[in-house]
């Protein structure tokens, strides 16, 4: 019996063996085969403006450092940092919300590395619409006149609707009389728009602007005195869809004498309206003013606080009005002035621009203000 129950058992546990191999086989193509599968039905995706995450189920909480860690966008290849935005889980998706308006462009890079799970890469060689239709055009451009110091310091442009960001430097030129491209004009690398990214602000090259720079004497001021100007912006600047805009806008002007001189509110004169009427507070300065800066450096106040109403700005950025939203009261009033409110060359109250050669070139908010008195009577 010996011999014969030896035999058996040896045969039997190469048997066992083998199926024991087959088994762990079966188990682990599985595994691998469901890997595959959830990789395959995850993927990323641009719906509009935003990024997302199809096909897998977010956690409870966001990873212990944050969102970005696992989900994040780039523009361009290279080391690149990643977009600002915010993320947000949303009906069950991971979503991706860019800071600002993606660009027409650059290509954008997408990156989705859950833990325990395949990395997930995708490009999106643009985001632009090839069908949008155009709507979006240039409102207006301040300095609205048509003669500028040759001093001028800030342009202002404003657009119907967002913009994308990234292309003023390409979009926008300043053309001479022959029609030729002035180079070096604007400041370098500065593209400034306001939340919206429906307003921008082009600062010309203060280094050419302020006397006694390597600049100014190399090259003099971007604009001379005398000369003939053309603003171009150009038609193929796409909006934050995509589209471009409705037509190409010019705006022809001519230079003129530089303005040292700071802005003077004590030789400002102020037209005062008459009690029981609504009619507006008119205040001229003698000299065309910043058009950004009048909307938020002056305010009119009373004997019971500031008063609310509506800012209008004529003649060229001369002229100032304040129309309140109630008939005015008599009595005394003051109009509030803050001190670094400036002119079209970038001086300030009791200060040119050009006095420090390394001031820089920022619209800073200040709490300095003067006031200038003013009565409101009833009609004789």
């Amino acid at each position: 019996m010996w011999p014969r129950a030896c035999a058996t058992h040896v045969w039997r546990r190469p048997f066992g063996l083998r199926f024991d191999m087959f088994r762990s086989l079966i188990v682990a193509v599985a595994l691998i085969l469901g890997t595959l599968a959830t990789a395959q039905s995850v993927s990323i995706q641009l719906d509009g403006q935003t990024f997302k995450v199809i096909g897998w189920r977010p956690p409870s909480s966001a990873p212990a450092a944050g969102w970005t860690a696992i989900f994040t966008v780039y523009a361009g290849d290279g080391d690149v940092p990643p977009l600002a935005g915010s993320y947000a889980v949303e009906n069950g998706t991971l979503v991706f919300h860019p800071k600002y308006p993606l660009a027409a462009g650059p290509h954008y890079r997408a990156v989705f590395t859950p833990a325990g799970a395949p990395r997930i890469e995708k490009n999106f060689p643009t985001v632009r619409d090839h069908d949008a239709r155009a709507t979006t055009r240039v409102e207006h451009v301040y300095p609205s006149a048509d003669v500028l110091p040759s001093n001028q310091l800030r342009l202002y442009i404003y657009f119907s609707s967002p913009m994308s960001r990234g292309d003023a430097e390409r979009r926008i030129h300043l053309l001479d009389a022959r029609g030729q491209v002035l180079s070096r004009v604007f400041l370098p690398g500065q593209e400034l728009w306001d939340p919206n990214n429906r307003r921008l602000t082009m600062t010309f090259d203060p280094g050419r602007i302020k006397r006694d720079l390597t600049s100014n004497r190399a090259m003099g001021p971007p604009i001379a005195e005398g000369r003939r100007y053309t603003l171009v912006i150009d038609r193929d600047w796409h909006d934050a869809n995509g589209a471009p805009l409705v037509d190409e806008f010019r705006k022809t002007f001519r230079g003129g004498p530089a303005l040292r001189v700071p802005p003077d509110p004590k030789s400002w004169k102020i037209a005062a309206p008459h009690a029981g009427s609504r009619d507006p507070l008119i205040v001229e300065f003698g000299r065309s003013m910043n058009y950004t800066l009048l909307q938020r450096m002056l305010r009119v106040a009373g004997e019971a606080g500031d008063v609310a109403g509506a800012v209008g700005v004529d003649r060229n950025e001369a002229e100032w009005r304040f129309t309140p939203q109630s008939p005015w009261r008599g009595g005394a009033y003051r109009l509030v002035v803050d001190t670094s409110i400036e002119d079209l060359a970038g001086n300030k109250i009791g200060q040119p621009f050009d006095i420090d050669v390394f001031d820089a070139v920022t619209e800073r908010i200040t709490t300095t203000t003067m006031s200038l008195p003013f009565q409101v009577q009833s009609k004789p």
